[in-house]
């Protein structure tokens, strides 16, 4: 009976550690969307260090009150209003160097804004 109990503590053990690989679950389908437009938003920019960004490293938040004062964008001017709180900050790359860049997009689009310069 001890035994069996052991091989149930054993094995609830397995399985909870099996479940908490869940929590690294594949972000959700628009997100990744925004992502991919990301990816592509880069590899069409001149950033400097674009051929070294890991593109698996992938960090997203949601933007702040003030961010629209921080976006470029090549194409159109960047207003107060093109950005609201429901919208992402996606840092992509390893941003222990400067192979990273910082790109904001529409949550309900999943297109790109623009992109935070790094310093």
């Amino acid at each position: 009976m001890k035994r069996l109990f052991v091989i149930l503590i054993i094995l609830l053990a397995i399985v909870s550690l099996g479940g908490c690989a869940l929590k690294d679950s594949p972000l959700p389908a628009v997100q990744q969307k925004a992502v991919a437009n990301c990816v592509e938003f880069i590899s069409n920019s001149s950033f400097t260090s674009k051929e070294h960004m890991d593109t698996d490293i992938v960090k997203i938040e949601n933007v702040t009150d003030n961010t629209w004062e921080s976006v470029w964008s090549e194409e159109k001017y960047i207003d107060k209003n093109a950005i609201d709180l429901t919208d992402w900050i996606i840092t992509i790359g390893d941003t222990s160097a400067h192979d990273f860049a910082i790109i904001v997009c529409d949550s309900d689009t999943c297109e790109v804004i623009g992109y935070i310069p790094i310093d």
